[in-house]
């Protein structure tokens, strides 16, 4: 490869990367994405995708959004089912109304299939080049540009996105190291088949084991006649009790009853896969001279659910935004960039600190028996805990003691 130069470079081409990309197109600036793999490849993850990721993909250009829902390969995800450890259960629905919504407020999508459809769809936009099975190895700020150097070659840019995963090149190399700012979680995934007992609306289904908490073992519904399985737990505790994930996968589907007979004549369709998650707390330090960082690099995932995707890809619309004014005004300062940390915070910090939140409140496996079996004999409190999803207020009121005391005990 020639000596490349561009005008932004972004470092990953998953949904983060992509996203910022299609969004960058046809503003005039030249864009350069490079990635270590080949698409479609595979991504450890729930496959969710959530109706913040819905709204995103409706804003994208190039009709996007109606392309995705000719996607075959795909599933409805209606509603969420908590199991707390006590195994008492509670369905909360992402919209109102009787019997599973018309329109799905979210899907179920492998991410082999998003990401590349995703990849596809910003290839085919102009302004764009794709190094694709490129690997960055190091990054050198200069004056006026960064110098990727890859595997290829050097790519000159003046301002670099690293939206490369929890491992960003672009944190590391450049003196931030956004993990820090937040906890690692392992998780590990499967896709199995003939899993008993799925949800007759198609459910994500949640169970806060006690050997998990404050996260949880996951059954997602059927896509293609594969269903996602997993679990996680925070990297702390894994050190500590020296917990082998694959044998606690083991324990759950062989040894409690409930998991035993679901997975009765279940087979898994390759392997267990594990992957890092960063989780979010307080977005810190995302940007500095000619660089910033978007999704898992910026430790945006949800702390409570462990949804990153749409963070991921709101991260993107708003590192658009900033790079647009930037180039502008000619300033691709540390100073002027940290108007997308303000940004950033503003659109989600209130949301990572209630996750944060919520996440600690789970560890009490007493009080989410107690909250999950008043929200499963309440209508009420139950409406309240469904429409938290979507409402960043409500869910803020949840982890304030004085309001989840009054709730509780009305």
């Amino acid at each position: 490869m020639e000596n490349e130069s561009c005008d932004v470079m972004i470092i990953g081409a998953g949904p983060a990367g992509a996203t910022l990309a299609m969004i960058l197109s046809g503003s005039g600036l030249r864009v350069t994405v490079a990635d270590k793999d080949r698409f479609p490849r595979d991504k450890v993850c729930g496959d969710a995708m959530s109706g913040q990721v819905v709204n995103i993909l409706k804003r994208l250009p190039a009709g996007i959004y109606q392309d995705f829902l000719d996607i075959t390969h795909k599933a409805p995800s209606r509603g969420i089912r908590f199991t707390s450890p006590g195994m008492k259960s509670v369905d909360l629905t992402f919209s109102t109304g009787e019997g599973p919504p018309a329109d799905p407020p979210g899907y179920i999508c492998p991410r082999k299939v998003f990401d590349h459809f995703l990849v596809s769809k910003m290839k085919s936009l102009p302004g764009i080049t794709f190094l694709e099975e490129t690997r960055v190895i190091g990054l050198t700020a200069g004056p006026d540009h960064i110098t990727a150097r890859t595997e290829s070659g050097p790519v000159m840019a003046r301002l670099v996105a690293g939206a490369d995963g929890v491992h960003s090149i672009c944190s590391s190399l450049l003196g931030n190291r956004s993990g820090e700012q937040g906890q690692l979680c392992t998780g590990i995934r499967g896709y199995f088949e003939h899993v008993g007992g799925m949800h007759p609306w198609g459910y994500i289904e949640l169970f806060f084991l006690r050997e998990l908490l404050p996260f949880y073992f996951w059954i997602f519904p059927e896509v293609d006649g594969l269903s996602n399985v997993g679990l996680a737990m925070l990297r702390n505790r894994i050190s500590k009790d020296k917990v082998s994930l694959g044998r606690v996968f083991d324990h759950v589907i062989r040894d409690i009853p409930y998991f035993s007979e679901r997975f009765r004549n279940a087979r898994l369709a390759g392997s267990l896969q594990a992957h890092t998650l960063p989780l979010g707390r307080t977005p810190g330090r995302l940007s500095g001279d000619r660089f910033l960082l978007l999704g898992d690099a910026a430790s945006l995932v949800d702390a409570f659910s462990g949804e990153g995707i749409g963070n991921a890809m709101a991260s993107a619309e708003v590192a658009a935004g900033v790079i647009l004014q930037a180039f502008k005004r000619e300033d691709l300062s540390g100073s002027f960039l940290s108007l997308y940390d303000e940004k950033i915070k503003k659109r989600m910090g209130r949301e990572l600190k209630t996750s944060y939140a919520l996440q600690r409140l789970s560890v009490s496996r007493h009080l989410f028996d107690f909250i999950v079996g008043k929200a499963s004999r309440s209508k009420g409190f139950n409406d309240l805990l469904s429409s938290a999803f979507g409402n960043e207020e409500i869910r803020s009121k949840l982890v304030s003691p004085r309001f989840l005391l009054d709730l509780l005990f009305r």
